[in-house]
């Protein structure tokens, strides 16, 4: 009783993630569409006519490219953004309208610079003028989505190999456990 119980929840989880994910990759897909790349910057999800100061090699081999704003005068500001450290974004070339020219990882964002992580692979050479402008924009985040949709992925999987009053099954289908995500968060307790 209890497995079928934690099937249906299971499976309920995992759909509800699919539209999530869905509904914000759509979301973002409009706004590149939709909103003109000013109107995005006023939402703080967008950052344009940026610079290239540095580039540097950072751990695992990955490009690190630190972006500052065209100077207009002594000192050059960012303007106000949501991004944080963490945050997948899309780099374009600010003279094309067109196709994004790679994707990174903010590692680090101050008040006049954001760093990014670029994965140098061997199919990918990034190779970026620092007389050109560019421009930054913020992606659906696919981190969180893997890791909500792992667990219960596992979860999924040993439904049928898991004694039926297992403490680990009964915090997620009796939601006994008091966590925020109480989905996600299992203890090994006796749930009789």
């Amino acid at each position: 009783m209890a497995s079928a119980a934690v099937e249906s929840f299971v499976t309920k989880q995992l759909d509800l993630l699919e539209l999530e994910r869905d509904a914000e990759v759509e979301e973002r897909r409009s706004w590149q569409e939709n909103i003109s790349l000013k109107e995005l910057q006023s939402r703080g999800v967008c950052m344009l006519k940026l610079q290239v100061s540095s580039q540097r090699t950072g751990l695992y081999g990955r490009l690190l490219v630190t972006f500052e704003p065209r100077r207009c005068g002594p000192v050059a500001a960012l303007p106000s953004n949501s991004f944080t450290s963490g945050d997948i974004v899309g780099l374009y070339d600010a003279a094309n309208e067109g196709s994004q020219l790679a994707t990174g990882i903010l590692t680090r964002v101050t008040q006049k610079s954001v760093t990014v992580a670029f994965d140098e692979s061997h199919d990918f050479q990034l190779s970026l003028d620092r007389e050109n402008s560019y421009r930054l924009l913020k992606l659906a985040n696919d981190v969180t989505y893997r890791r909500l949709k792992k667990p219960a992925d596992i979860l999924q999987h040993l439904l049928g190999r898991l004694p039926e009053r297992s403490g680990f099954i009964c915090a997620v289908a009796e939601r006994t456990c008091h966590h925020p995500r109480t989905s996600w968060h299992w203890e090994n307790h006796d749930c009789g």
